[in-house]
């Protein structure tokens, strides 16, 4: 016997999918689709999992959060600020890129940035062309493993469901708070 899924608990499930790992877009389709905890099934186990997938994203922001106050000064960026605006976003992707950013030598002679730049890159990526559909890279021209465009893949990646508001204001607030030690000298205003 095949159980009938009602189209607002079909587009329910999808918006769990649809959030990614963002937690205030999931937190929001978790209320939204509240009513399938009185209906027995797949879609109620959906439901949960979401719930969980959430409390786990809710638990590792704290985590973060965590790490990052108990950071030492010398790690704190001189350049932090009490606010952000996202009218920055245009003018700090092309500062960012410029920057002296320090060099960490991999296996086969590769070389790539420090996790700071792919994390904005990947916040910048994520606010101009939205999710990230693209097929995670493997090989380099010259051969051996594709560092940099791994990185980069992986860092677009882990926006996934951020609204592009969100990306372009974290990329703000993630340009003035992230330490200098990822550059060789630190040049920003």
């Amino acid at each position: 016997m095949t159980v009938q899924v009602s189209p607002e608990a079909q587009e329910a499930v999808a918006s769990f999918a649809a959030a990614g790992n963002d937690p205030d877009t999931l937190s929001a389709a978790i209320e939204k689709a509240a009513f399938l905890d009185k209906i027995p099934g797949e879609e109620r186990q959906k439901l949960r999992a979401a719930r969980s997938k959430l409390k786990k994203l809710r638990q590792e922001e704290e985590k973060k959060k965590a790490a990052a106050s108990a950071k030492s000064a010398a790690d704190r960026s001189p350049h932090m600020k009490e606010s952000y605006d996202a009218e920055e976003f245009e003018q700090l992707v092309e500062k960012y890129q410029k920057l002296n950013w320090r060099i960490i030598s991999k296996p086969g002679g590769a070389t790539v940035k420090p996790d700071e730049f792919y994390s904005l890159y990947g916040l910048q990526m994520q606010a101009e062309k939205g999710e990230n559909n693209t097929e995670r890279p493997m090989w380099a021209e010259k051969g051996g493993l594709d560092f940099e465009g791994r990185a980069k893949w992986d860092a677009w990646t882990a926006n996934k469901g951020m609204a592009t508001a969100k990306a372009k204001l974290q990329l703000v607030k993630e340009y003035y708070e992230f330490p200098a030690k990822a550059l060789y000298s630190d040049t920003r205003p």
